[in-house]
């Protein structure tokens, strides 16, 4: 009989938490990468870029696609923290 308790209490646990807690509502990490890139737009020098994607938490309006805004920064960083060697670049 107490088996049944418990195990309905912890399922109504269960649900009420899964109901406060919805996945929109977590957090969300910036993601970090190191990349062989361009200095600039127009330029033909090739360095290493740390590139940081900040997704934006915000609610979504009903009827709207489920997409969420981010922002990218990047800053060029010492080349030691790329792996290998910089690709190629083209001389044009």
């Amino acid at each position: 009989m107490w088996k049944f308790v418990i195990t309905a209490l912890v399922t109504l646990e269960f649900v009420l938490l899964s109901s406060f807690l919805s996945p929109a509502e977590a957090i969300v990490n910036d993601t970090e990468n190191y990349i062989w890139d361009y200095a600039s737009v127009g330029s033909s020098e090739v360095v290493c870029k740390r590139v940081v994607f900040h997704p934006e938490a915000r609610k979504l309006a009903p009827g709207e696609l489920p997409a969420l805004p981010a922002k990218l920064r990047s800053e060029i960083v010492d080349r030691n923290y790329c792996n290998g060697t910089p690709p190629l670049t083209r001389r044009g």
